[in-house]
Parts: C-alpha cells; sequence; structure tokens
C-alpha cells in the first residue's frame, strides 16, 4: 500500500472536510449540537438493524424464530428513520441560513465599500462569489450531514464486523482502505478532465457572447460568421472530448466499485473458511454487513470531489470578504443609523484636489488635477470636454465617489473628512452616462403616485410604462427613454445638486431644446444647483459658467454673462 495515497486520502478529509465543518460552525447559529445528536442516533439506529437482521436470520435458521426480533427491528427502523429525518431537515434549515447569512453580510459590506473597489473587482467575479461559490456550498453541506450519518452507521458496522470474526474485521478493513486509495487516484484524473471541460466551456460562452453581442455585424459579414461559427464548433468539440474522457473514466470506477465488492465477497465466503475458522453463520453475517456498509461508503468516498470544490468556494468566499473589509477601511457594516441629510449649502470648493490612475504595480497611468472649482447653490454649470478628458472622474471625485489623494473639498469653508463623506453624498442625485435604472423608489417613503404619474406624461411615457403598486410597470425602453425616467426618480428624490453626465444626447432635438430651456431652469428655480456634462453648444447660454476638461485640467472654457 503506498504511503502517499494514505497521505493524500488523509489530507483530502482533513484538508477539505474539516474546512467545510468549521465553515458550518462558524456560519451557522442553528443549534448544531442536537444535529449531530441525532445525525449519531441515525448511524447507531441504522447498525443495529444489521445486528437485529443477523441475529433474527440465525434464529430463523434454526426454528426458533421469536417475536420480539421483529419489534425490535420496528424500534431501530422507526428511532432511524426519525432520527434521519430530523437530521436532514434541520440541517437544511441550518444551512440555507448559513447561506442568507452569509450572502447578506457580504452585500451588506459590498454597500459600504468603494466605488474603485467594485470597479476594480468587477461585477461578475462578485456575482459569481455569491451565487455559484455559496450554492455550492450549500450543496456541500447537505452531504456532508448525510456523509457523517453514513460514517458513524460505518464505525459502528465495523465494530459489528469485529465483533463478529477479526479476520474478517481485517479483510474487510484492508480492502476497504485499498479500494479508496485507488478510487482517489482515479478520481484526481477525473477531476483534471473535468477542469479542462469547465475552461474549454468558460471559453465557449465567451465565445458565444461574442455572437450575441456584435449580432449586427456578424449579420453584415458572412466571412466573419463563418469563421467565428466554426471556431466555436472546435471549442464546442473539444468540450465534448474533456467530458467524454471524463465519463469513460467515471465509468471505470463504477465497474471498479463494483468488481471490487464482488471479489471482497468473494474472499469472505471463499478464502476466509480456508484460513481462518469461521462457521457458516458467521460468513453469512459478514456478507450482510458488507452489503450493508456499501451505501455508507459510496455516501463518504463518492463526495470527495464535492467536498473539494466546497474548499474551494469556501475559499472564493472568505477572499472576497477580505478584500471587501480592506476595501471599506474598518468602517463597521449592520448599522441601520442613516447618515445625516446636509443642511443647504451656499457654497462648495475643490482646491488642490489631485486623483489618479495607476496599475498594479502603483505606477500613475492617468491623472486629473489639481482641480479648482466653486460651485454656488441655483447656479447652471455646463462642462465640455473630450473622450478621456477626465470629466467623469471630477464627477465622481465631487461627489464623493472617489477620494481625491491630495487636496481638499469644502462645503462653506468646512472641509469634508472621510467621516463627513456619507453625508456628504447625500447632497447629489446623478444620472451618469452608464446610469441604473431601477423599477421603483428605493429610500423613498410615501411616494406621490399622482405625481409620479404626472411627470410620466410630462416625459411623453405615459404610452411606454405605468407606475402601479409602487413601481414601474416596464423599464425596458431606449436609452432616451430610460434617461427620462432616471430623471423622474431624480426629481422624487429632491437633493440639492443634480448630476447629469450627457443627458440631452440620447433625445430627440424637441426634447434635447425642453431639456435646456424648460428643465434645467425649472431646477434652478427652485433653488438646486445643477451640472450638465454636454457639448450642444447651441445650448451653452442657457448655463451661468461653462468649464472644459482638458487631459485631466480643469479651465474656464465660457463666462455666460
Amino acid at each position: 500500500m503506498d504511503v502517499k495515497f494514505i497521505a493524500l486520502f488523509f489530507y483530502l478529509f482533513h484538508g477539505y472536510v474539516v474546512n467545510l465543518l468549521n465553515f458550518i460552525n462558524r456560519e451557522s447559529e442553528h443549534p448544531k449540537t442536537r444535529i449531530i445528536i441525532f445525525a449519531s442516533v441515525a448511524g447507531i439506529s441504522s447498525s443495529l438493524l444489521l445486528a437485529t437482521i443477523n441475529t433474527a436470520a440465525h434464529v430463523i435458521a434454526e426454528d426458533d424464530f421469536q417475536i420480539q426480533y421483529l419489534f425490535i427491528y420496528l424500534i431501530c427502523l422507526s428511532l432511524f428513520v426519525y432520527a434521519k429525518r430530523y437530521t436532514l431537515s434541520q440541517a437544511t434549515i441550518a444551512i440555507e441560513g448559513m447561506v442568507r447569512r452569509v450572502r447578506m453580510r457580504i452585500t451588506d459590506k459590498i454597500r459600504h465599500t468603494e466605488l474603485r473597489y467594485v470597479e476594480d473587482t468587477g461585477y461578475s467575479e462578485i456575482y459569481n462569489r455569491l451565487s455559484q461559490d455559496t450554492i455550492t456550498v450549500s450543496q456541500s453541506a447537505t452531504l456532508l450531514v448525510s456523509a457523517a450519518q453514513s460514517a458513524i452507521m460505518l464505525l459502528f458496522c465495523l465494530i459489528y464486523i469485529a465483533w463478529l470474526s477479526v479476520s474478517g474485521f481485517l479483510i474487510i478493513v484492508v480492502a476497504v482502505i485499498s479500494g479508496i486509495i485507488i478510487f482517489l487516484g482515479r478520481q484526481r484524473v477525473i477531476a483534471d478532465d473535468l477542469q479542462q471541460a469547465a475552461r474549454t466551456e468558460r471559453y465557449f460562452f465567451d465565445r458565444l457572447g461574442h455572437l450575441l453581442r456584435g449580432f449586427k455585424e456578424v449579420k453584415l459579414n458572412g466571412r466573419k460568421s463563418h469563421d467565428l461559427y466554426h471556431h466555436l464548433e472546435k471549442v464546442s468539440r473539444e468540450t465534448e472530448q474533456h467530458k467524454i474522457n471524463a465519463g469513460l473514466k467515471s465509468v471505470l470506477i463504477l465497474m471498479f466499485s463494483q468488481i471490487f465488492f464482488y471479489t471482497l465477497l468473494a474472499i469472505i465466503i471463499f478464502v476466509l473458511p480456508k484460513f481462518s475458522p469461521t462457521s457458516t453463520h458467521e460468513v453469512i453475517k459478514l456478507t450482510t454487513a458488507i452489503l450493508f456498509i456499501v451505501g455508507p461508503l459510496e455516501s463518504i468516498v463518492g463526495n470527495i470531489q464535492v467536498y473539494i470544490n466546497s474548499n474551494v468556494a469556501i475559499g472564493n468566499i472568505y477572499q472576497l470578504e477580505a478584500t471587501i473589509d480592506a476595501a471599506t477601511k474598518g468602517i463597521r457594516v449592520g448599522e441601520t443609523q442613516l447618515a445625516e441629510q446636509p443642511a443647504p449649502f451656499e457654497r462648495l470648493e475643490l482646491q488642490e484636489v489631485n486623483f489618479y490612475y495607476s496599475d498594479r504595480e502603483g505606477k500613475a497611468l492617468f491623472s486629473v488635477g489639481p482641480i479648482n472649482l466653486t460651485l454656488r447653490m441655483g447656479e447652471i454649470l455646463f462642462l465640455v470636454g473630450g473622450n478621456g478628458s477626465g470629466k467623469s472622474t471630477l464627477l465622481k471625485i465631487l461627489t464623493g465617489l472617489y477620494y481625491p489623494h491630495s487636496g481638499k473639498i469644502l462645503l462653506d469653508g468646512v472641509e469634508i473628512t472621510q467621516h463627513d463623506y456619507p453625508s456628504y453624498r447625500e447632497l447629489f442625485t446623478t444620472i451618469f452616462t452608464d446610469f441604473h435604472l431601477f423599477d421603483r423608489f428605493y429610500g423613498l417613503d410615501d411616494v406621490n403616485a399622482n405625481e409620479v404619474i404626472s411627470l410620466i406624461k410630462l416625459m411623453e411615457l405615459e404610452k411606454k410604462t405605468r407606475f402601479i403598486d409602487g413601481h414601474f410597470s416596464n423599464i425596458n425602453l431606449s436609452t432616451g427613454q430610460r434617461k427620462r425616467l432616471a430623471y423622474i426618480i431624480s426629481l422624487m428624490e429632491n437633493k440639492q445638486i443634480y448630476i447629469f453626465d450627457e443627458w440631452a444626447a440620447d433625445q430627440d432635438p424637441e426634447f434635447r431644446r425642453y431639456f435646456y430651456e424648460v428643465l434645467l431652469q425649472d431646477l434652478r428655480n427652485q433653488g438646486k444647483t445643477i451640472i450638465a456634462v454636454t457639448h450642444d453648444d447651441h445650448y451653452f447660454d442657457n448655463a451661468d459658467r461653462v468649464l472644459k476638461m482638458d487631459y485631466g485640467q480643469l479651465k474656464e472654457y465660457r463666462h455666460v454673462t
């Protein structure tokens, strides 16, 4: 027997199963002691069923049947069914509660983190950790509870086998350990094929995304369509081959397990009596015991790959949480107290503000600043500049989504510190170019439905969506229409400063003029401050000032008198 494989066996069960147990112990608030007790009862009662069957069979063979064995059997069976049902039911409740708590704890931390972290990490990475990995852990934990009950049953069955025949016990233990070692060795090969299949499958769906997102271009270019399709076919065939290889090897393992147990039965029946004084009744009892432990062994060993996957998933979840904790800079989560609404302001200033993007080595790639800017209440400011000039970065600094690397932000002469940022951000309502449209008014209580309906008509959206039961019936609109709906939401939020990033770019000429000449003026008449990124120089007279961003520098472009 190879010592390396024995070490591998214990490494897997200690490294993966123990990690999963630690995860459950850490995250579950459900009473775990009771689940362990009932899992133990289920395992013991199952092994007692084996002993009762063997004893009753021996008595019947001697024509000395006694009814009490039937009652003992029924009692053990009832106890097993009740205990296992209770164990799995309570484990399901505990596990789903655990998944909910982990998801919501990390979700709570995400909303307290910074925009830069979300942008750098990527939405798909965060989503996958909170969806696929938590599902993997949930499924693994359920199997672990069942495997724990099987392990207890296996332990007592082996004790019973040792009581029947020490030599039979040694043969079975050696055979089982050898079988597990062989199984683990083959399982690693299968895992490699499955991982390779998963990689090529992910690549296939990534390429399929090119077909879907670039459908117009593909439709207009037959050669591109042909080439892309055959590339997809090649990747699909590679995926198929890896899965076939894994499947064929799994068939061999399945056949091995069948042959293994039949061989073990043959050794007990034909070989053991030749080398050890064993009666016929003992051989029959050992044979029954072997058949009894087949299920528990398959439950424990057959799910090793699941435990491996769960260990990776647990590592991913905690790694995500650790990076979020670092990004939140020690801000506590779970607090119900909302940020205070800022008092009406007179003057907002950026003094010598600098910000830069850097690569992984910390080398600056693009910088914005130094920025000096003063905003006054009730002012309309237009911001112009080419793509990549730093306009969006400036707006994110101004709204508190980015922290400046140097310089100050002052509100009515008082410097904004990191502690003040939650309240400071409440000054703003924004519609960025990459804005997200919510289907309801989150954060607003007692929304006036009649006012919303009037605004929908004002934005000429009454034929596209309705406001029903506190939400919009349809948000699958054109870009310009979605911006108008976002404008309604921003009006209802009633903040002091409105940020519009190329809002008018997707509107028809009539609505574009209405935006500059009516909507913005109405907001100013209400005392609101407006910053609009625009290139519509025909409407510059509607602004108090026009500033320009150029290679990260802010300069006066036009002062409107």
